[in-house]
């Protein structure tokens, strides 16, 4: 009896994950129009539907967001300061973005019915999926973050469709002088 309960725990379970691939690097090479501010390298390019499910595990751009990678090389003795708020088109907050494409919990147990375990089951496995998924777009997409002389960033920002625009200004923060140096992008696709 408890193998045939949990052969049917097993058969209804769905299989709500997420498992995406790390950021790749813009190799200055292959990116067109490689702009730099003062031997800060910085790489663009936008994501097609193939990179989100690689990079991102869902497709964003279905939800009505364009991902945009960012890449710096910062092959100077200065450090930056990049900030999404610094970039001319408008940047969506990450975890708008990540609750769009959330595997839906609630769907998943209501579809279930009386099948109260695998409800169970799959509802702790879709909210699992969430976490994770939640975790890795914060990590890929921080709002903020420092440019150390010498280092190598990546870094993703979320561009609402309706306000894309493949070129735009990129402003980062000189932080021993406070100024703002500002880039034109163009980007690649």
């Amino acid at each position: 009896m408890k193998s045939a309960l949990f052969l049917l725990v097993l058969l209804f379970t769905g299989c709500a994950s997420y498992k995406a691939s790390n950021l790749s690097a813009l190799d200055p090479y292959s990116v067109r129009n490689y702009p730099e501010i003062d031997g800060l390298h910085i790489g663009c390019k936008a994501f097609t539907k193939e990179d989100c499910l690689t990079y991102l595990g869902r497709n964003v751009i279905a939800k009505g967001y364009q991902p945009i990678q960012l890449t710096f090389q910062n092959t100077t003795d200065k450090t930056y300061i990049f900030s999404s708020k610094e970039i001319s088109i408008p940047c969506t907050n990450t975890q708008e973005v990540a609750q769009s494409v959330y595997t839906s919990t609630l769907g998943r147990v209501v579809g279930y019915s009386l099948l109260v375990l695998p409800a169970i089951v799959d509802g702790i496995k879709s909210m699992k999926a969430n976490s994770s998924l939640n975790e890795d777009f914060h990590e890929k997409a921080p709002e903020h973050f420092i440019i150390p002389p010498g280092s190598y960033k990546k870094t993703l920002v979320f561009v609402p469709r309706a306000h894309y625009h493949s070129i735009f200004d990129l402003s980062l923060l000189e932080q021993e002088t406070g100024k703002h140096k500002t880039v034109g992008l163009s980007l690649v696709k």
